[in-house]
């Protein structure tokens, strides 16, 4: 007999297995909508199959523009100040948490696995984001102790045929296992960490997991709907809905065109309706939908027909301040982030036999407003007369793939030639006056 302890933890069992069911579908929806993936197949059901026949299903993206347009965090980059070794192991960490950003923006909650690549010329930390996956918790809620996601497979692969299988990590296993729970792999890997950091959209509240960017995605999708919607009517409607009287019901109907004449029975009438909806107002609505979600993510739209001024540095600035607050908060939350990344770093790089500092310094550069070339020249003089920054350092922020070594030589070098350039030009002006 089923005793009251096992029905509560089979009905809790089922409870959190439909939520993490809920959880998948609505990250695949997520991601289809940044990507721009099959997008039809959510809105296809609010509309008779025949409709389909006579025109596709609209897809605009927006989502994707929004999302990136949000994510500011490594948008120029980071510097950071460990050693050159750490420059050399790290080479691809700007470029993977850019993406990163963007997808903790779309999902919510993103589990990044630090991967050591020793199987090239130039061994290298790499990044691997994780959108989908399950966490195990013990006495804290918001600290995982280990990780379980599906492994994806090759789809390009016409010939890998496996069924879904597993992975599962925590400080000090990795196991891999198939769909049944059979184990296909397991050993320690001695880093004395979960190699995982798990960045999250904002803070979390009263969950582990942080809602994603439902509100973005559900705007597009009933944008989808409308401009659908639109399109059909302008199929049928826009030059007027045909009519006929005094015809009788089963006399079979077809459309005509310019090119055909209509045979009617005497005493019958022929007539076209013009439509009565208001295209304009349906573009209004769509505008408004869009202008709305934009600003409660603090961003601002501004359509091809607007027109306007191109504002100055100063009024973008003025304009995107709620914007710009919101990055100064999220850079807090990022340099968490980078130190967690940084702890991980460190014991992988201590097992594989690399020595790194103990501290992470490290400096987000924040994005700029555009300038004037002669505000420019004015803060950058500023800065050298201030001793704020030096000429190789000004000259390695023009041109990042220079060293402060480099930028140092090039700077040394156009000095003399410049000097010397300019002795010429003295004994020249000297001779043509003596002469």
């Amino acid at each position: 007999m089923t005793t009251v302890e096992e029905i509560i933890a089979e009905s809790i069992k089922e409870y959190k297995l439909g939520q993490s069911k809920a959880r998948r579908r609505e990250i695949y929806k997520l991601i289809d909508y940044y990507s721009g993936t099959e997008t039809q197949k959510y809105i296809q059901r609010f509309f008779d199959a025949d409709a389909f026949r006579e025109i596709p299903v609209y897809s605009a993206n927006f989502t994707k523009r929004f999302i990136n347009k949000m994510s500011r965090i490594y948008n120029v980059g980071a510097n950071r100040n460990v050693s050159s070794r750490y420059d050399e192991l790290t080479v691809k960490k700007d470029a993977k948490m850019k993406h990163i950003e963007k997808m903790t923006r779309l999902v919510g909650t993103v589990a990044t696995q630090v991967i050591y690549r020793d199987d090239s010329e130039m061994p290298h930390f790499d990044y691997r984001p994780v959108y989908y996956f399950d966490v195990h918790m013990e006495d804290n809620p918001f600290v995982p102790t280990a990780i379980t996601y599906p492994i994806l497979h090759n789809v390009s692969e016409v010939y890998d045929t496996r069924n879904l299988e597993y992975a599962y990590w925590d400080k000090s296993i990795y196991a891999h296992y198939d769909s049944n729970g059979n184990i296909i792999d397991e050993y320690e890997h001695g880093y004395g960490v979960i190699p995982f950091v798990f960045t999250h959209r904002e803070n979390q509240i009263d969950s582990f997991f942080v809602e994603g960017a439902c509100d973005i995605v559900d705007c597009n999708e009933q944008v989808n709907i409308t401009m659908t919607e639109l399109q059909l009517g302008l199929r049928f409607q826009m030059f007027g809905q045909p009519f006929v009287t005094g015809v009788y019901s089963d006399k079979g109907m077809k459309r005509t065109g310019s090119d055909s004449i209509l045979d009617l029975p005497e005493g019958a009438t022929f007539g076209i309706a013009s439509p009565g909806g208001d295209i304009q107002s349906v573009i209004e609505s769509v505008k408004f939908q869009v202008d709305l979600v934009a600003q409660n993510n603090h961003l601002y739209v501004q359509f091809a027909q607007d027109g306007g001024e191109v504002p100055s540095g100063i009024a973008l600035k003025i304009k995107d301040l709620e914007r710009f607050e919101d990055y100064q908060d999220d850079l807090e939350l990022w340099r968490m982030y980078e130190h967690e990344l940084y702890h991980i770093e460190r014991a992988i790089a201590d097992y594989n036999g690399i020595s790194l500092p103990n501290e992470l310094k490290l400096d987000f550069i924040e994005p700029e407003y555009p300038k004037t070339v002669q505000d420019q020249i004015l803060m950058d003089n500023h800065a050298l007369q201030n001793n704020l920054i030096t000429q190789p350092q000004l000259m390695q922020k023009y041109n990042k793939d220079l060293s402060i070594e480099e930028a140092t030589e090039i700077v040394k070098a156009n000095k003399q030639e410049n000097e010397q350039q300019s002795i010429f030009e003295r004994i020249r002006q000297q001779a043509q006056r003596t002469s």
